[in-house]
């Protein structure tokens, strides 16, 4: 195997794998990606707006992904400041319909295509170590599950490991957490001749609000969505407390009515976090390793792929000795993160029905709770 590159993609989600398609259409470099799995593992289901259709023409995957015939996704619905769900239609955006995504497919359709390009995709493959040489080419050290070394040489790295940030950690940068929010998730199975409901329901409740989406499979993805804390105390991560705090909702219980929940259920993070810094000399993070969003903001794959493109284009003129790409991408990400802080506070203002610590926290001014890094 090939051993030395031009770039090396710690990470082969949506971000890692966006990277790496920019990369092999729009530059010469040669370009390999770690990821941690294969694919098959439970990845979230989530639905993505008509918008993205330029993002995945840009990477030349738009006719792969029409082939896959997602589930088409027509409005999105929201009870929220009241009990009364208001819709919004994608057939009004001008744009056409939405889709709600099998995330394993689609990361691994993304993964294909890296392969295709002739790029070179190691799965199963955990970083181990990284370091720099006295020329300035990093050594990345990792593993395989069959307990394979690779030991490969780059001279640049992007950082698209998620929220664990594995290299961009090693290299001294900090993330600042400015929540606890976390999702407890659910999948309902139906009955393969019962209609259900094309549309993606947020519902708002005391100690937090509720998510659920259509799969492409009859399955529906349901989360609870609310700070660690709440979650322990109300025991959500269990089914007895998961049924307890479902039961206490209107349409979120409606819509699950006539499902078999599946178990177990996943608790995965979904903090409000910035990386700092989120580029430095040789290397760049993208996705959620770069900065992660509130799920209510529906940020999760199209900042994803817009990160990732973007930092490919930054690093490409990096290595032709142009660092202004690189510099105007760290500040962009500060920028629209901020941005970003002022918007969910205001959505959240909108609700004012529940008076209970979980909508406390959400109406005061974001704060940096805690700053963590090696």
């Amino acid at each position: 195997m090939k051993t030395s590159f031009d770039v090396v993609i710690i990470g082969g989600g949506p971000a890692g794998t966006a990277a790496a398609l920019t990369l092999l259409k729009y530059s010469s470099l040669s370009v390999a990606v770690l990821e941690r799995s294969d694919y098959s593992q439970v990845r979230i289901g989530e639905t993505i707006p008509p918008g993205v259709q330029p993002l995945l023409n840009y990477l030349g995957v738009w006719e792969t992904f029409l082939e896959a015939q997602h589930l088409p996704a027509y409005s999105t619905g929201a009870a929220w400041g009241s009990s009364e769900v208001m819709s919004r239609h994608f057939l009004f955006t001008g744009r056409g319909e939405g889709w709600h995504l099998d995330r394993r497919f689609f990361d691994g359709m993304l993964a294909g295509e890296v392969e295709k390009r002739g790029g070179t995709l190691l799965t199963e493959a955990r970083l181990t170590s990284c370091q720099r040489d006295v020329d300035g080419r990093w050594q990345i050290i990792g593993r395989q599950k069959n307990e394979a070394e690779i030991d490969l040489r780059a001279r640049f790295v992007v950082d698209a490991s998620g929220k664990k940030f594995m290299l961009a950690r090693r290299c001294g940068a900090r993330q600042q957490v400015y929540d606890r929010l976390a999702g407890v998730i659910g999948f309902y199975k139906f009955k393969d001749e019962e209609l259900r409901p094309h549309d993606t329901l947020v519902e708002s409740c005391a100690d937090g609000w509720w998510y659920s989406s259509l799969l492409p499979d009859r399955r529906m993805a349901v989360a609870f969505m609310s700070d660690t804390d709440i979650i322990r105390q109300r025991r959500v991560q269990q089914p007895q407390g998961w049924s307890a705090l479902l039961e206490s909702t209107g349409h979120t219980r409606a819509r699950t009515r006539d499902g078999r929940l599946s178990l177990p259920l996943h608790v995965r993070p979904a903090h409000s976090r910035l990386l700092s810094p989120t580029a430095d000399k040789g290397w760049i993070a993208a996705g959620d390793a770069a900065a992660s969003f509130d799920p209510l903001s529906s940020m999760g794959i199209g900042h994803a792929l817009t990160s990732g493109t973007h930092a490919a284009r930054a690093l490409h003129a990096s290595l032709d000795s142009d660092d202004g790409l690189i510099d105007q991408y760290a500040s962009s990400m500060v920028n629209n993160f901020h941005q970003y802080l002022a918007m969910r506070r205001q959505y959240y203002l909108l609700e004012r029905r529940w008076n209970s610590v979980f909508w406390a926290r959400r109406h005061a001014m974001p704060e940096i709770l805690k700053i963590e890094g090696l």
